[in-house]
């Protein structure tokens, strides 16, 4: 059998004597919770997604960590590499060297940062022969060249061209001293996203050392995949530590960490004004439970003379106020919930047919809009959203245990 308090609320709740105001004040404070409720879910799993999408994409082409030689190169690379590959968190290692360079077929030209890679140790710690949108990288030879997607588009090359690579030849003391250029086969162009794709082109490490007259067996650096990429700067620091040469120590968070960032301060802004929002729709619970204790003060005066409990009509308000958090708070849960599982739908359909663009590929690693739910964020905002509509319930419910029964049935 329901409790007393339970059947008050309910009445009090379908009753039709109340006015017109207070029931659009409840039924804002419902929808105004609700909408909360669904855009802090639907932006919380799009800032997710975001976050899965540096993980899964980005971070598994670039290195998580990098050991670069500060003044000369590093000799006798394979041991060494082989000893910090076994370092607890590293999961494998390979062998870099990188330069500046420029591009040219035809009358096109475009600057890039060159890397040398082995591709046998390369496919260890990078995922780009996913990311290969034409051509073939099972292979890379002396005489060929990957490009970056965006660096295809403005050169306008295609798989199978031949294009020039100007490369500088520093002197001893710095300064540029010549330039080699050599003529290089386009074997496959890579889409990853973002400005990557304007900035880097890939060839043969050994190859590259030759023509900028890097002895054989030495490397510029030395990159690895780690287990947890957020103990990146640990594990750089312990790398460093272990190697005899003098190296500059990176991980991705200092190259890339901006990105991440931005996601950690976007979220962080989204939950704390949304749930300001939640916390302004669940102040209408509190103008309606005053004007609802104003009305029923004749039958809370009724009530408390025949026996009734303060805690009972305690009770009942907090159940009539609480009741409205409730419903919003469902609603707006389930709303938020398709609506994250449908976005990405959605927005291929806006730019589609509207022709909205909200991330430029050219800027943003992705040209889709993420989205990833978590288990964990629903159950945080519906709890947040209840105990928050909850609270409002405590003030009007306390002042209707109040009511003074002689005062109110004198006036009447």
């Amino acid at each position: 059998m329901a409790s007393l308090s339970w059947q008050l609320a309910r009445r009090y709740r379908h009753t039709q004597n109340s006015s017109a105001f207070i029931r659009f004040i409840s039924a804002s404070s419902t929808w105004g919770i609700g909408l909360g409720v669904a855009i802090l879910l639907l932006a919380l799993s799009v800032m997710n997604g975001f976050e899965a999408a540096l993980k899964n994409k980005l971070l598994s082409v670039i290195p998580h960590v990098e050991l670069q030689a500060y003044d000369a190169p590093i000799a006798n690379w394979q041991p060494k590499l082989q000893k910090l590959s076994q370092q607890p968190g590293v999961v494998a290692g390979a062998p870099f060297i990188q330069s500046e360079g420029m591009l040219r077929l035809g009358s096109s030209v475009k600057a890039a940062a060159v890397r040398g890679i082995e591709l046998a140790y390369e496919n260890q710690i990078s995922q780009l022969q996913n990311f290969v949108r034409a051509g073939d990288l099972s292979a890379l030879t002396s005489h060929q060249i990957v490009l970056g997607q965006g660096i295809a588009e403005e050169l306008k090359a295609k798989v199978g061209d031949s294009v020039q690579l100007m490369l500088p030849m520093m002197s001893e003391q710095g300064e540029l001293a010549s330039q080699k250029n050599v003529s290089l086969e386009v074997v496959a162009i890579v889409g990853i996203g973002g400005q990557l794709d304007y900035q880097q082109v890939w060839v043969d490490m050994t190859a590259l050392g030759e023509w900028l007259a890097i002895a054989p067996g030495h490397v510029e650096g030395l990159a690895f995949k780690i287990a947890d990429i957020f103990a990146a700067g640990n594990i750089a620091r312990e790398l460093g530590n272990q190697t005899q040469d003098v190296v500059y120590m990176l991980d991705w968070f200092r190259t890339q960490g901006h990105l991440y960032q931005d996601i950690q301060m976007v979220r962080s802004i989204m939950y704390l004004v949304l749930a300001l929002v939640i916390a302004v729709a669940c102040f209408n619970i509190v103008a309606t439970l005053v004007m609802a204790v104003r009305e029923k003060e004749g039958d809370i005066a009724i009530l408390l003379t025949m026996g009734t409990k303060p805690a009972v009509v305690i009770q009942a308000f907090m159940w009539l106020g609480w009741l409205n958090g409730i419903k919003g708070t469902v609603v707006g849960a389930v709303v938020g919930v398709l609506l994250a599982w449908q976005i990405e739908t959605l927005y291929q359909f806006a730019h589609q047919v509207f022709g909205v663009q909200l991330l430029d590929p050219t800027i943003y690693f992705i040209d889709y809009l993420p989205s990833e739910i978590h288990f964990s964020d629903v159950l945080l905002t519906v709890g947040v959203a209840l105990t928050l509509s909850l609270l409002a319930t405590l003030y009007p419910a306390f002042k209707a245990a109040k009511v003074q029964p002689a005062l109110v049935l004198g006036q009447r």
